[in-house]
Order: structure tokens, then C-alpha cells, then sequence
């Protein structure tokens, strides 16, 4: 049976705007972003080659992957040259300042 959790991810005050931070969130590879004081969390591997995209260039709510410049919504994980191919976007909450990521999990 599958269960939600809420795993804490990162202190919303030392990521700044702009910014990309690359997280392993329960075994799964993240990418934390930071932009126009939104925060967004997107799978940190590129669907095609595995890359990480929290090292590419982020323009506007589209990261650039570095290995060959796929382009994708951080809003929403959509790659921008065919809709049908999405990186997992990750659900978030902050409290007290903490940054929390909804994770999926199995229960025994």
C-alpha cells in the first residue's frame, strides 16, 4: 500500500532567489529552485540522459538541461518540445521556515 509523507528538505532561508539546490530527498534525486520567491521541485535527472538539471541555466521557469539543452517547466515538469514527456514535479510546504517535500512511500 502506498502512503504520502512530508520529508524535511532544506531551510527555505539559505536558498536564495534564483537559486538551485540539488537534494536526495528519500533516495529520490531533487532539484530545489528558487524563483520569484516561489519555490518548485522538480526530479533532478533529465528524461533523456539522466542529467543533472540543477546544473543547468534557468530562464525564467525554464531549466536548461547542461548535457543538451532540453528545456523544461519547473512549474509543472513539462519538456517544452514534447508535452508528453515530463520530469516528476514534487508537491512542497514550508513551516516554521523548513522546506517540506511530499514524498511517496510504501507502508507494510
Amino acid at each position: 500500500m502506498s502512503e504520502d509523507k512530508w520529508i524535511y528538505a532544506f531551510k527555505e532561508a539559505e536558498l536564495k532567489d534564483g537559486e538551485k539546490k540539488a537534494l536526495v530527498i528519500d533516495g529520490q534525486k531533487v532539484a530545489l529552485i528558487k524563483k520569484s520567491n516561489e519555490l518548485f521541485a522538480i526530479s533532478n535527472k533529465c528524461v533523456h540522459m539522466e542529467c543533472p538539471l540543477s546544473k543547468g541555466e534557468l530562464e525564467g521557469y525554464i531549466i536548461k538541461c547542461p548535457c543538451h539543452d532540453w528545456r523544461f517547466d519547473i512549474r509543472n515538469g513539462e519538456f517544452l518540445d514534447a508535452k508528453e514527456l515530463k520530469v516528476p514535479v514534487y508537491e512542497l510546504k514550508v513551516s516554521d521556515g523548513n522546506i517540506y517535500l511530499k514524498m511517496k512511500g510504501e507502508t507494510q
